[in-house]
């Protein structure tokens, strides 16, 4: 179970472990837009378009719901196979969005117990969408991440980028990347200030708020019955994916850690 898409010399067991357990989160929660489901709601007429390769075999495919590359992902993954993603969406626009430094960042967070400060920023410069990204998922194919997408207000979720990267074509939100974002206040701030105002705060307004370390839980939707029925086929065929269930992304960081290491 793993990817190209940067290098590591991580134990290939504790890998596959982390995969799994990354997996069944994506799989025990939705991407809200609105009040929607992201993979119910799209444009007339419009689709994903990927490039990638499985296990070397390149494929060039264009997808009409966002269900059907996750779906794809998750059943090659389990089985072990390697999975290289080249492009995503318009031509060049997922470097672009997401360069290989910033892949190898994300990994480098992607550790037990962290609470580091968030890796990226991305946003709609039309728009009011923002995302703040901490660390990656399933080999580099999915990230967490503190967003707005919700008229419930933040949610702090971890996300498949190949979800992040149809907003555009299935709802016309192009979100970019804010090159000139550096934070140094760990993500845990950010979650409460979140609660607090239910909006995402900008660090400078961080250190002006009456912030107490406790990192309330973000209300979030769980899964629909498309995507656990795609989950529980899944775990048909790997049992050990079972125990997962309920497991959430709160369980992977230390919140009484400034800097989680």
């Amino acid at each position: 179970m793993h990817s190209q898409q940067y290098d590591g010399d991580a134990d290939n067991r504790g890998w596959i472990e982390q995969a799994q357990i990354d997996l069944a989160m994506l799989f025990s929660t939705d991407l809200h837009v609105g009040s929607e489901r992201l993979y119910r709601i799209k444009r007339k007429g419009t689709s994903l378009n990927l490039r990638y390769e499985v296990d070397g075999e390149l494929h060039q495919r264009s997808y009409l719901s966002a269900l059907s590359w996750r779906a794809i992902l998750l059943f090659a993954l389990t089985e072990g196979k390697s999975v290289t993603i080249h492009e995503m969406d318009q031509p060049c626009r997922y470097r672009r969005l997401f360069p290989h430094t910033l892949l190898r960042r994300l990994q480098w967070h992607a550790r037990p117990d962290a609470n580091f400060p968030p890796v990226a920023r991305l946003y709609d410069p039309l728009g009011k969408t923002v995302m703040l990204l901490t660390r990656s998922r399933v080999c580099g194919h999915a990230v967490d991440a503190l967003h707005n997408l919700t008229d419930a207000g933040p949610v702090f979720q971890p996300l498949w980028i190949s979800d992040i990267m149809a907003l555009r074509p299935m709802l016309g939100t192009e979100l970019v990347r804010d090159e000139a974002f550096s934070a140094t206040m760990p993500i845990s701030a950010y979650l409460e200030a979140a609660a607090m105002t239910a909006r995402i705060v900008e660090e400078p307004e961080l250190a002006e708020l009456p912030l107490t370390g406790h990192v309330p839980r973000l209300a979030i939707s769980p899964s629909s019955k498309a995507v656990a029925s795609v989950f529980d086929q899944a775990c048909r065929e790997n049992p050990a994916m079972v125990d997962l269930r309920g497991r959430t992304i709160y369980d992977d960081y230390d919140w009484n850690s400034l800097d989680g290491r």
